[in-house]
C-alpha cells in the first residue's frame, strides 16, 4: 500500500509528499502531513493566509517550483483541507471541549456521539483527499 504521494518541489528545492492519513491513538485523524525524510510540516501551512498579505497565495506556483497538480486540482484540494482541520477541530471539541481548563467542565458541551459522527465524516473527506491524488497521478 502506497503511504505518500509525491506533489511537488518547493520554492526551496525541497521534494514534497504528501502522506496517508491514519487514525492515531484511537481517537483522531492524523493528516495533512507533507515533507521527506529532512522536513516535516502541515499542509495547512500552504493553505492558511500567511499574517502578510499575499495576493497570490492560493496558486499553485506560488508553493511548487515544480509539480504536477494544476491550478483546478489545488483549489479542490485546498477546499477539501480546509473542511478537514474544520472537522477535526469539531470533533476534538465534542471530546475535550475547550481544553483549557477543568473548571469550564461542567459548561462544556462533550457529546461522544458527535464526535463518531464528525469523525466518521472527516474520514469520507480524507480517503475522497487521498482517491483523488491517487485517480489524478494515475491520468498524468
Amino acid at each position: 500500500m502506497i503511504n505518500h504521494i509525491l506533489l511537488g518541489v518547493s520554492k526551496h528545492d525541497d521534494t514534497l509528499y504528501l502522506y496517508k492519513h491514519s487514525w492515531d491513538c484511537n481517537w483522531y485523524w492524523g493528516f495533512g502531513y507533507i515533507g521527506n525524510t529532512r522536513l516535516h510540516m502541515h499542509i495547512s501551512a500552504l493553505i492558511n493566509h500567511p499574517d502578510k498579505y499575499e495576493p497570490d497565495w492560493t496558486d499553485v506556483g506560488t508553493h511548487f517550483a515544480d509539480t504536477w497538480l494544476t491550478q483546478d486540482q489545488w483549489w479542490i484540494l485546498r477546499d477539501l483541507f480546509i473542511a478537514a482541520y474544520a472537522l477535526k477541530s469539531a470533533a476534538e471539541a465534542y471530546r475535550h471541549g475547550g481544553h483549557q481548563t477543568a473548571s469550564a467542565a461542567q459548561y462544556r458541551v462533550i457529546n461522544p456521539n458527535m464526535e463518531k459522527h464528525i469523525n466518521d465524516d472527516l474520514k469520507v473527506v480524507l480517503d475522497n483527499i487521498w482517491n483523488l491524488l491517487t485517480q489524478w497521478r494515475v491520468e498524468l
